[in-house]
């Protein structure tokens, strides 16, 4: 089952700091702020991420976490 996408992005974008990126257009501007635990991608890829900044000109950029990430495993138990 897919997840829903909560900030579209691709996940092979990477900002000049090796960080993924992408438009906070492409999100519910509410829910993108920095910590936030998010899922991004696409239906097809996607991952859960975690917000480490948001610029002035709408660019996010976020990490990707690994399973094993406490906060990673608590929003796949809500969301799956």
């Amino acid at each position: 089952m897919t997840p829903r996408i909560e900030l579209r992005s691709d996940l092979n974008a990477e900002h000049d700091d090796g960080q993924n990126w992408a438009l906070v257009e492409n999100a519910n501007a509410a829910r993108v702020h920095v910590g936030a635990v998010l899922v991004a991608g696409s239906p097809r890829f996607w991952s859960v991420v975690r917000i480490t900044a948001v610029d002035a000109d709408g660019q996010v950029r976020f990490v990707q976490l690994d399973e094993s990430d406490p906060a990673a495993r608590d929003l796949l138990s809500i969301v799956a």
